[in-house]
């Protein structure tokens, strides 16, 4: 789980391998990123803003840019 600068709470879903976002007070998440993905085990936010993924099974680094209001 990590957090955006917008207080969005972004939480990798191992078990289904996508990466759902969670606004403040929200009662639901929205999936961003799905499918692409075999075995993620971690998330973060760089320098920039972009996402970033470790996808293990894939054996690589996958950075997505977010764009928030």
């Amino acid at each position: 789980i990590t957090f955006d600068q917008f207080d969005n709470m972004f939480v990798l879903d191992s078990g289904n391998n996508r990466i759902q976002r969670w606004a403040p007070s929200s009662t639901f998440g929205v999936t961003v990123a799905s499918g692409a993905f075999s075995n993620p085990r971690g998330l973060s936010f760089d320098p920039f803003g972009n996402l970033v993924v470790a996808d293990m099974s894939n054996h690589r680094v996958v950075s997505f840019p977010v764009t928030c209001r």
